[in-house]
């Protein structure tokens, strides 16, 4: 992150690194190595051709705790670095990570500092060969970035991380734009929407500043109607959250935020993909990192729901991604899981695999799939589902379900079971 909060100058000590955006360098480090990890799981592969691309790059270092950190340029470098190491240590048949970097910052003494950074470090020989520090816009940048990833092959693999300042440095044209001409992208993307949330007008300077997001007068009338009722903030960014699921055309998402002792503003990090195994993987991060993260909403497989025209019972509490997290979602999937695969068989469709399940509910819950195959066989020992295998035979006793295993109502179900709709 550069612009409005952070500089770099040629000769001065790099900016303090603050508590959020040390948790956004966290996940770049871990999602780009598991990322890394999962597609090196073949081992028939030998080339994984991939690109890095950060549209605010800026200087690449910073202080904290009296030393020199480095930012989100180094921390891809040296992870995929890393990476590579370890996944070849562990394979028979080496395999090559073809990786290449692209750096954008708008600012030009944030890139004089970035380019004198990293040719001081160990990376050097990558500058002006795999890679390009670039001057500009991000989004003046991105047809020129776009056209470089086509020209390395047809698989398109890119990961952009956006940490953009506020909310509106990348419009959701871009979003479009790259998911639509990109066969393989990830975007990480910080939105500050407790910034939004704080300044939401109608004056003509609000309406400029938010037409990247595309929020029209309306939508900003409906959520200043909001402000005044009780827990507003939690019902305005659920608007917000439906309002970027739609205007994006992301297939896969996560929205979770940032936390920080430091600030009572919430930043989204918002993860998109193309790819449901994707989306389960940073699920899965956000679990591990439960330190950083949090999530306003419901445990089960209504994440974010929120229905303007109906009264609010009660707000969810904070999900932290904790063992208590963790037995809320578990319960929330035990008593929604039922319901939807009974409306697939009593609407006559084949009966969902795991995978039909998972990818039909990812982006609603902060459950992972691991978590929803465990609910599963709890339901099946509580005779609720019945497991069959690809071929339909019943799966023996088991703790996990295959992705092609198919689930269906069991036969023999009880009547007055808490699970069937009607008795809870």
């Amino acid at each position: 992150m550069s612009d409005g909060r952070y500089s770099w100058q040629l000769g001065a000590s790099p900016p303090p690194l603050d508590d959020h955006s040390a948790a956004k360098h966290a996940v770049l480090r871990q999602y780009a190595a598991t990322y890394v990890e999962v597609l090196t799981a073949n081992p028939r592969r030998e080339v994984l051709k991939l690109t890095i691309v950060d549209g605010f790059a800026g200087g690449g270092q910073y202080t904290r705790g009296g030393i020199i950190v480095p930012g989100s340029p180094l921390i891809a470098l040296d992870e995929l670095v890393a990476v590579e190491a370890r996944v070849n240590a562990e394979r028979t048949k080496p395999i090559r990570i073809d990786s290449e970097f692209i750096f954008v910052d708008r600012k030009k003494q944030n890139v004089e500092f970035l380019s004198a950074t990293i040719k001081a470090s160990p990376h050097a020989p990558l500058v002006g060969n795999r890679l390009s520090i670039i001057h500009d816009i991000f989004e003046n940048a991105l047809p020129s970035i776009i056209a470089r990833i086509k020209s390395r092959g047809r698989a398109d693999r890119a990961i952009f991380f956006l940490d953009q300042y506020g909310y509106s440095d990348v419009s959701l044209q871009t979003i479009r734009t790259i998911l639509e001409q990109l066969v393989n992208p990830e975007i990480i993307l910080t939105f500050n929407v407790d910034w939004l949330i704080d300044y939401l007008s109608t004056e003509e300077s609000f309406l400029k500043a938010v037409k990247p997001v595309e929020l029209s007068l309306t939508d900003l009338q409906q959520m200043l109607h909001l402000k005044g009722q009780r827990e507003a903030r939690w019902l305005i960014q659920n608007l917000l959250y439906k309002h970027l699921v739609k205007h994006t055309g992301a297939p896969y998402y996560t929205p979770f935020f940032v936390k920080s002792v430091e600030s009572h503003r919430a930043y989204w990090l918002v993860h998109i993909s193309k790819h449901p195994t994707a989306r389960d993987e940073m699920t899965a991060l956000h679990w591990r990192m439960q330190n950083h993260f949090v999530h306003h909403g419901r445990a089960g497989l209504r994440m974010l729901g929120y229905d303007p025209e109906q009264p609010i019972d009660q707000t969810p509490f904070d999900f932290i991604f904790d063992d208590n997290a963790q037995a809320r979602s578990k319960k929330a999937l035990m008593e929604e899981l039922p319901e939807k695969v009974l409306s697939a068989h009593k609407s006559g469709d084949p009966p969902p695999t795991l995978l039909d399940l998972f990818n039909s509910v990812c982006n609603e819950t902060p459950a992972t799939k691991r978590l929803l195959s465990n609910t599963i066989v709890d339901l099946r020992e509580l005779k609720e589902f019945e497991i069959l295998t690809s071929d339909g035979r019943p799966r023996p006793r088991t703790t996990s379900v295959d992705d092609t295993d198919r689930i269906v109502p069991a036969k023999m179900r009880d009547l007055f079971s808490p699970f069937t709709p009607g008795n809870r």
